[in-house]
């Protein structure tokens, strides 16, 4: 059972300590061509819009059989097909009026997707990696390929589910604790909540009410949020994916987000045998950002 009880709120001003800019982004958008992807690189483009964004579609390919006698027969068939299906979902891509005067380029490449992406973010300093929660099948609540990118990167990644809404971002629920977090890290965060006006809500969650937060942590924010509203908010209770959850679906939060560094939120989503399907692998995107201190 999960108990949450809200034992502090506090709204703070914003100080002038630290700006956040990022002039170009550059969004990774890996496909497997299915509806699924398509949902995410719309929604994608209707968070980021297409001024100052430079958007590549990725798709990553593998031979059935990774032998040396099948790769060595199989090598251009398969790179062709991969290059056919691109092309084809580039036009589908560009036919959405969401990417209508878009920069947008077209990779593919030989590789497990994690590994590629890894190294395509890297070479191409990429700020976010924008995918699906399923793939072609549909089984499952976080496909392992999505799985694989968001425990393994090193860049930012948004996860949006098949059924989460395109329009209408008016609240983020961010997890954060006791460590607090270092300015690069907010730089994505800050630039949704800036391009979409809405509110982040900073949900720390304690075992008990002696675990508060320390009101230095608490104002530290004010720096790092500038010119963002934001409340922060305590929640109780054990099950921390279980907690954010019900705390977004209560503020009617329309993504979460979460540093790659809560473990124990992240495996709470990734296990399909968790009792409750939480709300946010069904409806709300999941932003995890990483904090690379």
């Amino acid at each position: 059972m999960i108990f949450i009880r809200a034992v502090h709120e506090q709204r703070c001003r914003p100080l002038c300590l630290w700006k956040i800019q990022l002039p170009m982004v550059n969004v990774l958008l890996p496909t497997d061509f299915s509806d699924n992807s398509l949902h995410a690189f719309r929604y994608a483009a209707q968070l980021l819009g297409v001024q100052d964004v430079a958007y590549t579609l990725v798709h990553a390919y593998m031979d059935a059989d990774p032998s040396v006698s099948a790769w060595a027969g199989m090598a251009k068939e398969l790179y062709t097909a991969a290059a056919e299906g691109m092309k084809d979902w580039e036009r589908r891509v560009r036919a959405t009026g969401e990417f209508a005067g878009a920069s947008l380029r077209t990779e593919v490449v030989y590789g497990p997707l994690p590994g590629v992406l890894a190294e395509m973010a890297a070479e191409r300093r990429a700020d976010l990696v924008v995918m699906g929660t399923l793939g072609h099948s549909g089984a499952g609540i976080l496909g392992s390929n999505a799985a694989a990118v968001v425990k393994h990167g090193g860049t930012p990644v948004l996860v949006v589910p098949a059924r989460a809404a395109t329009a209408g971002l008016r609240r983020i629920v961010m997890a954060v604790d006791q460590k607090g977090i270092e300015a690069p890290a907010m730089a994505m965060l800050l630039h949704i909540a800036k391009r979409t006006g809405c509110e982040v809500v900073l949900a720390h969650v304690v075992r008990n009410p002696d675990e508060m937060p320390s009101p230095g942590l608490v104002a530290g924010y004010d720096g790092l949020l500038e010119g963002v509203p934001y409340r922060f908010v305590a929640e109780e209770g054990k099950d921390v994916a279980g907690v954010i959850d019900l705390l977004a679906e209560r503020e009617g939060a329309g993504m979460i987000a979460v540093l790659h560094r809560h473990t124990g939120f992240l495996e709470g989503i990734f296990h399909a045998s968790t009792a409750k399907q939480l709300v946010l692998n069904v409806d709300v995107p999941l932003l995890v950002l990483r904090d690379k201190a």
